[in-house]
């Protein structure tokens, strides 16, 4: 992971994960059931006990224009809520401030979270000016990991190419968008079962504590 770090001077994070535990004080489920409420229609039967938002999101954007509209200002603003008592994972802030001040290193956000959330965070606790860029969803029809687009949307803003970035994720679907951005991925398993999930799409390594990254970052610095 070392040498992977030492030549590629772009961090990438994604946010949910990496950085922080988004819902970690209010529960994703409940989320889930404001989002149905708010698009004022009955969810199908495949989607009465999911407690994933993005799910119910993409149906409200399938149904109507007002649907997603209405599904996207409730998520947002659930999300800006949450990130008010979300949890730091452990030494993301370092890995942050130790990325952006690493010899021609830029820290990048690229996440499926709303950019409202991500920048109240980041405001939060003083790490804006250590990002360069978050590249997140604006409205419920932004093409979301697995979809590449959000890392494309990076990479082109921040005038890189693949190899001078690096991705770290904690799900498959961040493998996958990075693996179809042609960006090496670092997969964070952060719970029990994900390197072994991971393991199928080729990482170029998997962490279980953002230390081992924080390590990685300050013992290298970007190759000529």
């Amino acid at each position: 992971m070392a040498a992977i770090i030492a030549s590629r001077p772009c961090t990438l994070l994604d946010f949910d994960g990496p950085v922080c535990s988004v819902f970690a004080g209010i529960s994703a489920r409940h989320v889930a059931q404001e989002l149905g409420q708010a698009i004022g229609l009955p969810l199908p039967p495949t989607l009465g006990a999911t407690s994933d938002p993005f799910e119910i999101l993409q149906y409200a954007a399938e149904v109507s224009d007002a649907a997603a509209e209405a599904a996207e200002q409730a998520l947002t603003a659930l999300e800006v809520e949450a990130v008010a008592l979300a949890v730091p994972a452990p030494h993301a802030h370092d890995v942050i401030r130790a990325a952006a001040h690493r010899p021609g290193g830029t820290v990048a956000i690229v996440s499926n979270n709303s950019i409202a959330a991500i920048d109240a965070y980041l405001t939060a606790h003083n790490l804006h000016d250590l990002v360069s860029g978050v590249y997140a969803r604006t409205s419920a029809t932004t093409p979301l990991k697995p979809s590449p687009y959000l890392l494309l949307s990076a990479l082109s803003n921040l005038r890189l190419e693949a190899h001078g970035a690096i991705f770290i994720g904690d799900s498959t679907t961040d493998l996958i968008a990075a693996g179809a951005a042609g960006i090496p991925a670092i997969g964070y398993a952060n719970k029990p079962g994900k390197a072994e999930r991971f393991a199928q799409y080729s990482p170029a390594a998997t962490i279980g504590d953002m230390s081992a990254l924080l390590d990685a970052i300050r013992t290298q610095s970007v190759s000529p």
